[in-house]
C-alpha cells in the first residue's frame, strides 16, 4: 500500500496535494494544523476555502459540483466555485486561503491558516451558548438529577428498552442538563439544542465518540468510520463518503428499483390474502438486500428467500451493544450469559459471510481485471484500490466498514419507514396527499424508473422529515470530551459520559409550532430550512453527517412511492398499542399494517 502524503513545508508553505489529483468540477478535502480545508478546481483555478459548512459544520468536500456550484450535502447550502460566496445569500462567504501550485504539487500558507483559525476560536468563544459570562464554571457533582442508591447509583432506575423514555422523564424534572449515576460513573444528559448543535460540531477534535463504543468495537474486530476516532477516522471517512455519494447511489438506482418491486410483490400477496404484516421486519429484510447489493453486488434477496440468516444475526447485534454500552461495568469480561453467548455467534456469523464476500470479490477481480477499472460496488471498488496500492484501508478496515455499512444501513432505515406508515395510518389525510404525489410522479409505473424524480417527492419527503422529528431512531449520542469543557455553566472533565438526548428540544413549541402535532405541512413552508433548527439532528451534524443519509432518504422515497402507489394501509384490527423500544436505534413494536389494493389512483 503507497504511503499517504502527509503536509511538508517549506517556509510558511504547506503541500496538501497534488495537482493532478484535483480534477476540473471536483473537491478534495485537506487538513492543516487541525483545520479542514475544501479544495476545487473551476475554470481551471484552484481555490482553497474553509472545510467545514458555516452552517452545521458538514465537510464540504463531500458535498457535489455541478455548475460551478458546491453544494453541501448537510442541508444544501450552496457556494460559488469561484469566490466562496454562499448563492442567493451573498453576506455568508466562505473563508478563502491562498492557494499555490509549484511542480505539480499544491500549497497553501500555514501562517494564514493559523492567523484564520485562531479568529475563529475566539469567536466561537464568545458566541458559544455553553459559556456562562463571567461566573466561574460550577462542578459536575452539582448538577442536578434524580437520587440513586449507594454504590448502584440509578441503575436500577432505568428500563433497558426504555431507556430514552427515562431519561426524556428526567429531562423534565430536571431540565437541558442533568446527571445521574451508572455505579460509580457520572452520566451527563444534555438537550439543549444549540448545546447540541456545538458539541456536534465539534468533533472529533473536542469531543468523540463514547470510548466505550470504540472499545466494544475492538473487541469484535469492528472498528469502522463510525467508532474510529482521530486520524484513523479522517483516513476511513473519504473513501466510505464517496462510496455513498451522488454518482454512485445514482449508478446503483436501478438495482434499488428491483428490490422495491420485490417488496412489492411481497405485500401484494400480503394484501389479496388480507394478512396483517409486521412491516419493520419485512422492512429489515428490503433494507439489508439494499446493503449488500450496494456493499457487495451480492443478491442476499431475503424478501423472496426464507431464513436469511445474516439478516437474523445482524438482528442481534446492535440491541447487545447498546446494552453494553450502558452497562455500568464490562461483566462479560468475567462470564457470558446466554444472551452474551449468542451475540458472539452472530458477530461471528456475520465476520464469516462478509469474508466470504471479500473472497469472492478478489476472485472476480483476478478472473476479470477490466472489471478493476469499472468496479460495480464498494467492495470491489476497494479492493481494486488496495491492489494499485491506492486504497487507505487496511483488510480489517474494510472488514469493519462493511460491517458498519450493514448494521447501520439496515436497522435506522427500516426503523423509519415503519414509523412513517404507522403515520399514515393513523392520518388518511396524510396518505391521500402522499398517493396524489406518488401518482403525479410515478406516472404509469409502481416504482421509481429515473433517479432524478426522487427528487420531486417533496412531500413524502416532509413526511420523512416529520416523522424523524416526533419519531427519530437516533435519539441519543453517546459521546465524552477530549478535554476539559464547559457546557451550561459546569465543568464537564475530560472522559466523561455525555448522552445527547434530541428529542425534547424538538418538541418544544419554541423550537416548532405545535411542536407535539404531526404537521409534515411545516416542512413545505417558504422557511422550510430554517426548521433544520437547533438539536434536530436525525442523521447527526458537523464532520460526522452520517455518510449514508442520502442512500437512506433514497430507500424511503423509492418504498414509500411504491406504497402509496399500489396500496391503502390501516392498522391491524386488534393490534397494537403502537410503542417505542430502544435497542441502540428506536423502533416501533404492536405495528402491525393491513394492506389494502387501491382500485382507483388519482
Amino acid at each position: 500500500m503507497a504511503a499517504r502524503h502527509e503536509p511538508i513545508s517549506a517556509g510558511d508553505r504547506v503541500r496538501v496535494a497534488s495537482a493532478v489529483a484535483l480534477s476540473e468540477g471536483s473537491a478534495l478535502p485537506a487538513q492543516v494544523e487541525g483545520v479542514d480545508i475544501v479544495l476545487v478546481r473551476h475554470g481551471g483555478a484552484v481555490s482553497a476555502y474553509q472545510g467545514r459548512c458555516p452552517h452545521r459544520g458538514t465537510l464540504l468536500a463531500e458535498g457535489t459540483i455541478d455548475g460551478g456550484i458546491l453544494t453541501c450535502r448537510g442541508h444544501g447550502w450552496r457556494f460559488a466555485c469561484a469566490s466562496g460566496v454562499k448563492v442567493d445569500q451573498p453576506d455568508v462567504c466562505l473563508q478563502r486561503f491562498t492557494a499555490m501550485v509549484a511542480g505539480g504539487e499544491l500549497f497553501l500558507d500555514r501562517a494564514e491558516i493559523l492567523a484564520w483559525k485562531r479568529q475563529a476560536a475566539q469567536q466561537s468563544g464568545l458566541d458559544s451558548a455553553t459559556a456562562a459570562a463571567g461566573t466561574p464554571a460550577r462542578s459536575l457533582s452539582e448538577l442536578p438529577g434524580p437520587k440513586g442508591l449507594p454504590l448502584l447509583g440509578s441503575t436500577l432506575q432505568l428500563r433497558k428498552t426504555q431507556l430514552h423514555i427515562d431519561l426524556e422523564r428526567w429531562c423534565d424534572a430536571y431540565g437541558p442538563i442533568y446527571r445521574f449515576n451508572l455505579m460509580r460513573r457520572p452520566v451527563v444528559v444534555i438537550s439543549h439544542g444549540e448545546w447540541i448543535d456545538r458539541i456536534l460540531h465539534d468533533r472529533p477534535e473536542t469531543f468523540r465518540r463514547a470510548s466505550a463504543i470504540e472499545a466494544l468495537s475492538r473487541e469484535i474486530g469492528s472498528v469502522g468510520v463510525f467508532s474510529a476516532e482521530g486520524a484513523d477516522w479522517r483516513r476511513q471517512r473519504r473513501p466510505v463518503a464517496q462510496a455513498l455519494d451522488a454518482q454512485h447511489l445514482r449508478d446503483f438506482f436501478p438495482t434499488l428499483a428491483v428490490v422495491t418491486l420485490r417488496l412489492k410483490h411481497r405485500w401484494e400477496q400480503a394484501a389479496a390474502n388480507r394478512w396483517p404484516v409486521d412491516v419493520q421486519r419485512d422492512l429489515m429484510r428490503y433494507t439489508v438486500d439494499v446493503t449488500t447489493s450496494l456493499a457487495f453486488g451480492y443478491d442476499m434477496n431475503t424478501l423472496e428467500r426464507e431464513g436469511g440468516t445474516i439478516q437474523q444475526h445482524l438482528q442481534q447485534i446492535l440491541p447487545m451493544v447498546s446494552q453494553r454500552v450502558n452497562a455500568p461495568f464490562p461483566y462479560w469480561h468475567y462470564f457470558r450469559l446466554p444472551a452474551d453467548r449468542a451475540f458472539d455467534r452472530a458477530v461471528e456469523a456475520a465476520r464469516d459471510a462478509i469474508g466470504e464476500f471479500i473472497a469472492a470479490a478478489r476472485r472476480r477481480l483476478a478472473q476479470s481485471p477490466d472489471r478493476a477499472a469499472h468496479p460495480s460496488n464498494f467492495l470491489e471498488a476497494m479492493i481494486a484500490a488496495q491492489a494499485a496500492g491506492e486504497a487507505p484501508l487496511s483488510d480489517d478496515e474494510l472488514y469493519a466498514n462493511i460491517f458498519t455499512m450493514l448494521l447501520a444501513g439496515e436497522d435506522t432505515t427500516a426503523n423509519t419507514i415503519a414509523w412513517m406508515m404507522h403515520f399514515m395510518c393513523c392520518s388518511p389525510a396524510v396518505q391521500r396527499k402522499m398517493q396524489q404525489e406518488a401518482d403525479a410522479v410515478l406516472g404509469e409505473s409502481y416504482v421509481l424508473k429515473d433517479f432524478g424524480d426522487a427528487a420531486r417527492l417533496v412531500y413524502i419527503d416532509a413526511v420523512a422529515q416529520e416523522s424523524l422529528r416526533l419519531k427519530p431512531v437516533a435519539p441519543l449520542f453517546f459521546l465524552e470530551p477530549n478535554e476539559d469543557v464547559e457546557i451550561g455553566g459546569y465543568l464537564l472533565p475530560r472522559g466523561t459520559t455525555i448522552m445527547l438526548l434530541t428529542r425534547p428540544n424538538v418538541l418544544s413549541d419554541s423550537s416548532f409550532a405545535a411542536a407535539r402535532e404531526f404537521r409534515p405541512e411545516r416542512w413545505l413552508e417558504d422557511s422550510a430550512a430554517a426548521h433544520h433548527r437547533s438539536g434536530f439532528v436525525p442523521f447527526g451534524s458537523g464532520p460526522r453527517l452520517c455518510p449514508g443519509r442520502s442512500l437512506a432518504l433514497l430507500e424511503i422515497k423509492a418504498a414509500l412511492s411504491m406504497v402509496c402507489r399500489q396500496f391503502m394501509l390501516s392498522h391491524a384490527p386488534g393490534s397494537g398499542p403502537v410503542d417505542e423500544a430502544f435497542g441502540f436505534t428506536m423502533m416501533p413494536t404492536g405495528l402491525r399494517v393491513v394492506f389494502g389494493a387501491r382500485h382507483a389512483h388519482g
